[in-house]
C-alpha cells in the first residue's frame, strides 16, 4: 500500500461538518558580535513587527506571535519526519564540524542540533536578531543577509534551510552560494511548503475563500520577485549547481483533521492551528504592502479563509518538499 506521508494518496474520514476538535565569521566590532542599534529598530505596521535590517526583503513579522508560530511549526515538522532534524543520508559517524542554519528564525532547529551534535559548531543566520541569548556553547547567532555575497573563512559540512518561501529573489544564488561553501562529501538540504494548494480529492468551489487566499498569496509573492512555487524547482537547481546524489521527497500536511490516518489527522490538526492561529500575520504584510489591500477589507477576507480551513469536507492539503544533495 502506497504510503500516504509521502505520496498525497490520502483517505477521507466519513464526512464531518466541522474541525472535530555579509557572512563573515565574527571579529571584535563588527556587526555580528555588537548589533547596531538600528537593527533592533524594527519597523512597526497593522500591530505587527518587523525587521530593520534589509528592511522590505522579508514581508513576515518578527514579533513575539510569529516566534510562537514558528516554534509550534517546528513541532510539526518533528512529527512529520519523526524527530529527525534532517533526512540527509549522512553518516552517524561523519565528522559535522561547522553546520549552517540558513535563516534560523527563533533558532530552534539550530538549538536541538547544536544539542545533539555537540562536536559541531553551529551558526543560525537571519535578519531578525529574535533569537535567544541561553544557548548551547557550540552554537552562534549572527544577524546578516544570506541574499547578500558570502565570504564565510571557512565551508560548511552541512548547511540546511527550512521554510524559506518568499524569501530569497533567486533561489539558483542561494544554492550556488552554498555549494561554493561545502566541504567536498557536506551536504545541502532544503525543507520548503509548495503553493497553491492542492485538493485531495474533486475541485475547489468556484468561490473557496482557501483557495483564493493561496492564489493571492502566490500572487504577491510573484510580483516580488520571490515565488512561492519555489520548492517544485530545487531538485533541478541542486543539479545545475553542481550537487550530485540529489533526492527530492515530498510529505504532506493536510489543511485539517479530514484524513483517516492517525498519523495525517494529528498532522492535520497541528497544522490548522499553526496557519489558522495566525493567518493575519502570514498575510498583512504580503496583501497591503503588495497587493494593496486596506486592513480592514483583509479582516474580513481572512475570516471567510479561517472559516474555511476548519471545514473537514474540504480534502485540502499543502505539499512539503524536502530535497538534499552532496557536494562531489
Amino acid at each position: 500500500m502506497a504510503d500516504p506521508q509521502v505520496t498525497g494518496a490520502l483517505e477521507a474520514e466519513p464526512e464531518q461538518y466541522e474541525n472535530d476538535s555579509s557572512l563573515g565569521e565574527p571579529e571584535a566590532g563588527s556587526s555580528t558580535t555588537s548589533i547596531r542599534s538600528s537593527i533592533l529598530k524594527y519597523r512597526e505596521e497593522n500591530g505587527r513587527t518587523y525587521h530593520a535590517y534589509k528592511d522590505g526583503a522579508y514581508l513576515f513579522p518578527n514579533d513575539e506571535k510569529e516566534a510562537d508560530r514558528l516554534d509550534l511549526q517546528h513541532h510539526l515538522f518533528n512529527l512529520t519526519f519523526e524527530n529527525k532534524l534532517f533526512i540527509a543520508p549522512i553518516p552517524k559517524d561523519k565528522p559535522l564540524h561547522r553546520v549552517l542554519d540558513a535563516g534560523t528564525g527563533t533558532g530552534i532547529w539550530a538549538i536541538d542540533f547544536a544539542d545533539e551534535h555537540l562536536d559541531s559548531q553551529v551558526f543560525g543566520i537571519d535578519l531578525s536578531p529574535i533569537q535567544p541569548s541561553f544557548v548551547p556553547p557550540n552554537l552562534e547567532f549572527q544577524v546578516d543577509d544570506l541574499e547578500a555575497h558570502w565570504s564565510f573563512s571557512s565551508p560548511f559540512d552541512f548547511i540546511y534551510a527550512r521554510m524559506m518561501v518568499g524569501s530569497f529573489a533567486s533561489f539558483p544564488r542561494f544554492i550556488g552560494q552554498a555549494f561554493e561553501n561545502i566541504t567536498p562529501g557536506g551536504y545541502l538540504e532544503m525543507v520548503d511548503i509548495c503553493f497553491p494548494i492542492q485538493m485531495n480529492d474533486g475541485a475547489f468551489p468556484e468561490d473557496s475563500a482557501l483557495r483564493k487566499w493561496s492564489d493571492l498569496f502566490s500572487e504577491a509573492c510573484t510580483k516580488l520577485g520571490r515565488p512561492a512555487n519555489s520548492a517544485a524547482l530545487y531538485k533541478e537547481q541542486f543539479e545545475a549547481a553542481g550537487f550530485t546524489n540529489v533526492v527530492e521527497k515530498k510529505f504532506i500536511w493536510p489543511q485539517n483533521q479530514w484524513p483517516k490516518d492517525k498519523k495525517m489527522k494529528e498532522l492535520g490538526m497541528w497544522y490548522l492551528e499553526n496557519m489558522g492561529g495566525d493567518l493575519e500575520g502570514l498575510s498583512v504584510g504580503l496583501f497591503t504592502r503588495v497587493l494593496g489591500w486596506e486592513k480592514l477589507e483583509l479582516d474580513a477576507f481572512l475570516a471567510k479563509v479561517r472559516s474555511e480551513m476548519k471545514d473537514t469536507k474540504l480534502h485540502a492539503y499543502w505539499d512539503i518538499y524536502v530535497v538534499y544533495g552532496e557536494k562531489p
